[in-house]
């Protein structure tokens, strides 16, 4: 008698799908070199035969099969419920950065952790701003994905690919456009930034502040600006000297800034870059420091001051997992921002400081932003006239240095 094979569940079948991408064709098209290309459960290894296009080598993530004989779908528009999801992250860096992408991992397994039974999930790391990213996006779509998730702005490299499969999910951090299958989000930093900057106000007695930035955009304005609002709270002739370094991973560009900061005078340097040398020349140095993804005091252990809380990352994605399964997900019409508090405070962080920045959380819920009028930019022109508080939206879209940053126009 010959024996029924078990129709494959859902769940199976999205991690089967999700391994056919032909190796050597992510190989070509992803530039990324030996940390490999992770899709669904397999790693697409950078090593072995050009000529065998099978995907191996060890699991990454694999969430365990549920018992259901439905058949697998192509993804699902909005207002189709799943019985399983299959989602991807695309990575600007690798997912062990110590940084931004790393966090965004963590955020990743704790999705797919939530949603034990019902997720497939993988990502692609190292993936930079060339036109080929285009096809990396093209490969997850035509992959199976329900939901694809970008790390970072990609801007046209992504959009292209959203608007050419209207079936499937996006997401992009930190992104600008939304339409029906493409959604944005990030985090409302700002905040944390002006608190920050009280503690740094109270901690440099001359009031210079030093930040290493990357680009000229919202994210470096949010940043400078938080910095140097909140430590005019408490100290009125504080300022902020930045240096970009076009980069967000570069150990060279971000010990050249720092030295270049540090001989400036600056009594508290903070970064937005993915690595710790910048930590590590100010603790040599005896300045306080801070860092922006994680609790890297390891690199700072007595002028640690504290960093940005970036947890949040794992209940958003569970819930957009979640909305997917239930066929509720919508991209919405502008940026989800999440809740960015600062994490724990460095060992050496007097409690006075401590005390002073709760004051200040209080009093910035009060007064219902950050960006509170009259606020003129570095130039002289008058941007938020008195009586007007800018939401987290509006900040989100900041393109200008207020009056006591330079470095930044």
């Amino acid at each position: 008698m010959t024996q029924q094979k078990r129709p494959m569940t859902d769940l199976e079948r999205l991690a089967s799908a999700s391994s056919q991408i032909s190796r050597r064709r992510m190989m070509k098209i992803g530039g990324m070199g030996a940390a490999g290309v992770v899709l669904g459960g397999g790693v697409l290894a950078a090593c072995g035969d050009d000529d065998d296009d099978t995907a191996g080598g060890a699991t990454d993530t694999t969430a365990a099969a549920t018992d259901t004989t439905a058949a697998a779908t192509s993804p699902a528009t909005s207002g189709s419920a799943l019985d399983a999801v299959q989602a991807h992250w695309v990575y600007i860096g690798p997912p062990d950065d110590n940084g931004w992408t790393q966090t965004h991992d963590d955020g990743r397994k704790a999705a797919e952790t939530g949603l034990a039974g019902k997720a497939v999930t993988g990502f692609t790391p190292n993936v930079g701003f060339g036109a080929e990213t285009t096809q990396v996006f093209r490969d997850l779509a035509a992959a199976g994905n329900n939901l694809i998730v970008a790390n970072t702005e990609y801007v046209d490299l992504m959009h292209v690919v959203a608007a050419e499969n209207t079936d499937v999910k996006f997401l992009e951090c930190n992104g600008h456009v939304f339409t029906e299958n493409l959604g944005a989000y990030y985090m409302a930093h700002e905040i944390p930034a002006y608190l920050l900057g009280v503690a740094a106000g109270l901690l440099a007695p001359s009031g210079k502040i030093g930040y290493i930035g990357a680009f000229p955009s919202s994210t470096g304005y949010n940043d400078a600006n938080g910095l140097l609002l909140g430590a005019r709270s408490v100290n009125p002739e504080a300022t902020v000297n930045v240096v970009l370094v076009s980069t967000f991973f570069d150990p060279v560009k971000a010990a050249q800034a720092a030295e270049a900061l540090l001989a400036d005078g600056v009594e508290f340097l903070f970064g937005v870059m993915d690595e710790p040398t910048f930590l590590q020349i100010a603790e040599e140095a005896g300045v306080w420091t801070g860092y922006w993804n994680l609790d890297f005091r390891s690199a700072a252990p007595t002028k640690y001051v504290n960093n940005f809380d970036l947890s949040a990352w794992g209940p958003y994605y569970t819930q957009q997992l979640q909305a997917v399964l239930d066929g509720t997900w919508t991209a919405g019409t502008e940026a989800t921002l999440l809740e960015c508090p600062l994490g724990a405070w460095g060992d050496e962080v007097p409690q006075d400081v401590q005390d002073a920045v709760a004051e200040a959380k209080t009093a910035l819920d009060a007064a219902g932003g950050v960006y509170v009028g009259p606020i003129f930019d570095n130039k002289g022109e008058e941007r938020i006239p008195a009586g007007e508080v800018w939401t987290s939206q509006q900040a989100y879209a900041v393109n200008f240095a207020v009056d006591g940053v330079t470095g930044l126009d």
